[in-house]
């Protein structure tokens, strides 16, 4: 694969959250009821990105496996960047994946787009899009640096299990929603030590603990307050 440039990168940090990154979504199609048994489940994600120098912005469309396949490894090593950038003439693309969901449930989020679009022989669906000014994209993107995506959607974590928290000089808590093995091999297993392994700022921390009942995180006014570790694992601002 290419070695990603500074607008892939911003990107890929940008909408690691899932796809569910939307701006104004026209008639945009519901998933229906909340989705269970998610935790663990695979998938990947292939963002297009479009510049358009007059105005200096850059537009994402997101495509999304969740729902069609687990992203098989034999099919998504096999995806060839340059192909799919020439096959959809997009600018940029960027290979966000393989990622685990960490999340038991969801509910809100919305299929941009239905049609199932084969991109690299993998079948995924547009799940988001959105535009970002060319200046801001083209910046460096940080580990451990918040960004507000737009999105609707509840994450959901059942009573008695793990939950993977960060937490920030503030007290805010992020609670783990995906966790990636693009840049390191993790399982859930892995993840109660992940704090061991991690280069945190000063003043933030890792924890993890079992809960006593339901947790539900929410986007609060149509917004989502996202933020990543050092290997890509996303984590979203919990309303605690």
């Amino acid at each position: 694969m290419n070695k990603p440039s500074s607008l892939a990168l911003f990107l890929s940090l940008l909408l690691a959250a899932v796809g569910c990154a939307e701006e104004e979504p026209v008639e945009a199609e519901s998933r229906g009821p909340a989705q269970e048994a998610l935790r663990g489940s695979r998938y990947c994600e292939i963002l297009l990105g479009d510049a358009d120098l007059v105005a200096g912005s850059v537009t994402i469309d997101v495509y999304n496996t969740q729902g069609l396949n687990e992203c098989p490894e034999a099919a998504w090593v096999a995806v060839d960047e340059a192909e799919v950038k020439a096959e959809t003439m997009a600018d940029v693309v960027v290979m966000n994946g393989p990622r685990h969901w960490m999340i038991d449930s969801f509910e809100g989020s919305k299929v941009l787009d239905p049609e199932v679009r084969t991109l690299g022989g993998i079948e995924m669906r547009k799940t988001g899009t959105l535009t970002v000014a060319l200046a801001e994209a083209s910046g460096k993107a940080k580990p451990y640096e918040t960004r507000a995506v737009r999105r609707d959607t509840t994450w959901g974590y059942d009573a008695g299990k793990s939950v993977y928290e960060l937490v920030d000089p503030e007290g805010a808590i992020y609670e783990l929603q995906s966790y990636s093995v693009q840049e390191v091999q993790q399982d859930e297993a892995s993840l109660a030590k992940l704090g061991e392994t991690l280069t945190l700022p000063d003043g933030w921390a890792f924890r993890t603990r079992v809960i006593d009942e339901k947790l539900e995180v929410e986007a609060v006014d149509g917004l989502a307050v996202v933020v990543q570790d050092d290997f890509g694992n996303t984590y979203q601002r919990s309303q605690q």
